[in-house]
């Protein structure tokens, strides 16, 4: 049952109340009466009450002062407050609302309002509980998953989990939203990754990646701030009614590891720059993209003259350092769009985008020249013979590879240490 305290400082008043509930509603509510907004405030203390209604005109403290005091302490500020009063005008009817009240009735109130009235009030104060226990259960789900779980309007955050606090070690949903509005705003720019430089003005950042999301998995890079350090994230997105439920899984280790894996079926591992077999899938593309525009690039081979002495003479330590030191000094001297690549033993390869035939006997002399006057420990210096050629339209990988051989065979007949092209 539900337990009503009647305020009014006159006695007839709370009699006739008392008596409607007798008559009309026994057996859903208790009704407490109080005669001053003092008495209320002691009850309110001291008992449950899950109803109010006041007067309005009340000597010493008013029903508004009374509900102000009310709705001030943290124990009863929830109590729907129902007003009761003499006065019609618009001022009093504003001044109940602006001070907390739910509603109110003007005396003489008809009896059947004031019990739809109680029980809707009743009702609403219900409803708003079960819905915090509700929201309370989904957000304890919510907090029991290891994985970032966001409820996202789009442009900002409606709910987010545990999880995401910790990883930005913050405190609340609130706290989150004054430093970043949107989870897509910790998204790290990184190729490979998805982030908001691949978003276009008048694009919502969630429907580019539901789009992705049909065709691919799809990873975020984000700054843990709890561990400082970056972590990669399998992220995924679902229509949710109006909004969307993104979830992000912490997949660093495994990314660490595949990259790891990708580095070592890549990369040369002495000298760190590309193997063959990366270097014939960039060969392959390199080929593609020349045909498609009409352009060209040169393909260099380069072997290090008399490299066997170095290890007959030194022993291969010696000669692993040389290798490195020189990959290192023409990596100096190459551009950031070059492709430098180990081809086996002492001998490497450059492939050079846009670049023509004459262009590239410079850059091959422009590197001879370096590599000479370079000082190597223990063996004092080297020199390398160098073999030119350049992509045609009729050609295929293969028949570059044999003019580059042919002009490097070329390079060594004519006493090494130069630079031989092939066109």
């Amino acid at each position: 049952m539900k337990r009503i305290l009647c305020v009014d400082d006159i006695e007839t008043n709370l009699f006739t109340l008392e008596a409607l509930f007798e008559t009309h509603q026994s057996d859903k509510y208790v009704v407490i009466t109080a005669m001053s907004g003092k008495e209320a405030l002691e009850i309110l203390l001291s008992q449950k009450i899950d109803m109010i209604l006041l007067d309005v005109m009340m000597p010493e403290l008013d029903g508004y002062e009374t509900a102000k005091l009310i709705l001030s302490n943290k124990k009863t500020k929830e109590i729907p407050i129902i007003f009761i009063t003499a006065k019609k005008d618009q001022d009093t009817i504003s001044r109940c609302y602006d001070v907390g009240g739910v509603d109110y009735l003007s005396k003489p109130y008809n009896e059947q309002e004031l019990f739809v009235r109680i029980k809707f009030h009743l009702d609403m104060v219900e409803n708003k509980r079960v819905l915090e226990v509700e929201k309370k259960f989904t957000q304890d789900i919510l907090d029991m998953q290891d994985n970032l779980v966001v409820i996202s309007d789009g442009k900002k955050v409606v709910k987010i989990n545990r999880a995401v606090t910790k990883l930005f070690c913050l405190k609340s949903i609130d706290d989150f939203i004054a430093q970043h509005t949107c989870i897509c705003h910790t998204f790290v720019h990184e190729d490979g990754y998805f982030h908001l430089g691949l978003v276009n003005d008048d694009e919502l950042w969630i429907d580019v990646l539901l789009e992705q999301l049909k065709s691919k998995d799809v990873l975020v890079l984000i700054n843990d701030m709890e561990n400082s350090q970056l972590n990669s994230f399998d992220i995924k997105a679902k229509v949710f009614g109006k909004d969307f439920l993104v979830t992000l899984t912490d997949i660093t280790s495994f990314d660490a590891e595949s990259k790891y894996n990708e580095h070592e079926a890549s990369y040369d591992s002495l000298t760190n720059i590309y193997n063959r077999t990366k270097l014939n899938d960039l060969f392959y593309q390199h080929i593609e993209k020349a045909k498609a525009s009409n352009d060209t690039f040169a393909f260099i081979m380069l072997d290090i003259d008399y490299f066997k002495s170095v290890n007959d003479n030194h022993g291969h330590l010696v000669g692993d350092a040389v290798l490195i030191q020189m990959t290192n000094l023409i990596k100096k001297h190459i551009r950031d769009s070059d492709i430098f690549a180990r081809w086996g033993g002492e001998e490497f390869v450059l492939l050079l985008p846009h670049v023509d035939l004459k262009k590239a006997e410079e850059i091959a002399n422009y590197l001879r020249a370096k590599i000479e006057a370079d000082k190597f420990p223990e063996i004092g210096s080297i020199t390398c013979s160098f073999g030119v050629t350049c992509y045609k339209d009729v050609d295929s990988i293969d028949s570059i590879i044999k003019r580059a051989d042919t002009a490097l065979y070329g390079a060594k007949d004519a006493g090494r240490n130069t630079v031989c092209i092939v066109s």
